[in-house]
């Protein structure tokens, strides 16, 4: 995957930041592994109401490069009212909303290759 360097990645999260200045998200970029090259630029995404590491990294799945969410495990329950349900859903959405947005820049790019 070409495009996919921290560079490419961050460039990308910051132009969907600006244009989508109301989302809640805490947003990063991070060097998976610490390296460089291919599996640098995963997406680290901070929840307002659940304290679950998120992450947003593409994998290559039959041939063609997709944007994934992943939620790793928690060591405990989770308990919330409506207030705290109703921010976790805005979250989810705004996370749905980035997905879509890097899924769409990576499939651009792939179409100039």
């Amino acid at each position: 995957m070409p495009y996919r360097d921290r560079t490419t990645v961050e460039r990308w999260v910051n132009e969907y930041i600006v244009s989508h200045s109301a989302d809640p998200l805490g947003v990063a970029v991070l060097d998976k592994n610490f390296e460089a090259g291919p599996n640098s630029g995963i997406v680290v995404v901070t929840l307002r109401s659940a304290s679950t590491i998120t992450f947003l990294h593409p994998e290559v799945r039959q041939g063609v490069p997709t944007w994934v969410v992943t939620f790793e495990g928690r060591s405990g329950a989770l308990d919330m009212d409506d207030a705290d349900l109703r921010t976790l859903a805005a979250d989810v959405t705004a996370l749905a909303e980035l997905r879509s947005f890097l899924q769409q820049k990576t499939d651009e790019v792939v179409l100039t290759l």
